[in-house]
């Protein structure tokens, strides 16, 4: 048996239950499957793309090349409906990388089951059928794994540059659907060490529609197993990306529209009380220090949740999900009132 570690060991840890697992080899099979984005792919590469680094010129160039691509495509659909792959085309790395999964006897009637069997040879991953009593004692008696266990290893991240490109995909679409990018939503940690932590704002992010999560290169837990195990499927879907520094990622950020939110126990306003309904960077810190002197100061507002108890301050997961689904709220509001 797997045991779960803290640290950022590259070796497998397991995931259990069907859905979680069906998430992971979901995804891995659309980043793979390219061939009716080949326009995309052709107009994402560029000499522009191999330099390391995009600046607003660079931006500006490759969403010209892209509007006219999507429309090529869009227009190709008989019903004029285009839903574009989560991941940049020319960057095809599974967010986790399934090796093995075993299965308990006598599932072969579930639905379920047979998709991920399906997945599984399709991406050459090893599938063992094992007694379900083998899978009761690999899971312990506290976990549910519903005949299902994966061995995963820990998810590669994200450069900048691959979101704001996945960026650009996703403002021609909204703008093609007649939509703005308000409500558009992304988290950015800082401080967070604890991965059950990590994974648990990842589980909700995830949920609450956020688009990517940015994580510092140093103070920061990385992509275990117990991360993937704690997020409940979310990591496949949702990009994680790591950044060298958190002021520069903001100041990014920025540029492409973003407003800046931090949670902050000393914020002049309640969480409620701000316009959250814009392009949007929530920033989460850490249960202890909270939100870096530096990163609030490149901050647009600072809000706080309001704490009537002898608590003095809530897991870190737990006040992200607040913030995040206040976002949702003022969102889906603002939809009611342009109806």
């Amino acid at each position: 048996m797997n045991k779960e570690s803290d640290s950022d060991s590259p070796r497998d840890e397991l995931v259990f239950g069907k859905n979680a697992v069906l998430s992971f080899l979901e995804q891995a099979e659309q980043n793979t499957d390219t061939g009716e984005y080949s326009v995309l792919h052709q107009a994402l590469m560029s000499d522009s793309l191999t330099r390391g680094s995009l600046s607003l010129e660079d931006i500006e160039d490759m969403e010209a090349r892209l509007r006219e691509a999507v429309k090529k495509l869009k227009a190709s659909r008989p019903d004029g409906n285009l839903q574009l792959p989560v991941r940049p085309l020319f960057d095809n790395t599974p967010a986790v990388r399934v090796n093995k999964i075993l299965l308990a006897n006598g599932q072969e009637r579930d639905g379920r089951i047979r998709q991920i069997k399906s997945l599984a040879r399709n991406q050459q991953i090893p599938v063992q059928n094992c007694d379900r009593n083998k899978l009761d004692q690999i899971a312990g008696p506290a976990r549910r794994h519903q005949g299902v266990v994966a061995m995963v290893s820990a998810a590669e991240m994200w450069k900048l540059d691959t979101f704001l490109q996945k960026l650009v995909l996703d403002k021609i679409l909204r703008e093609m659907n007649g939509e703005n990018m308000d409500g558009y939503m992304v988290a950015l940690v800082d401080g967070i060490e604890d991965p059950h932590n990590l994974g648990a704002i990842i589980r909700v992010a995830e949920a609450a529609g956020a688009k990517a999560i940015f994580i510092p290169q140093r103070r920061a837990a990385g992509l275990t197993g117990t991360v993937a195990k704690t997020s409940a499927g979310a990591l496949a879907n949702l990009p994680v990306v790591r950044v060298g520094n958190l002021v520069q990622c903001l100041e990014t950020l920025k540029k492409y529209g973003f407003w800046v939110a931090a949670l902050d126990l000393d914020a002049p306003d309640f969480y409620t009380k701000v316009n959250l309904v814009r392009p949007l960077v929530v920033v989460i810190g850490s249960e202890g220090a909270g939100v870096s002197r530096l990163v609030k100061e490149h901050c647009d507002f600072l809000v706080k949740i309001p704490m009537l108890g002898k608590t003095e301050s809530l897991n870190a997961s737990v006040a992200a999900g607040i913030m995040f689904y206040e976002v949702v709220r003022q969102v889906l509001i603002a939809q009611e009132k342009r109806k």
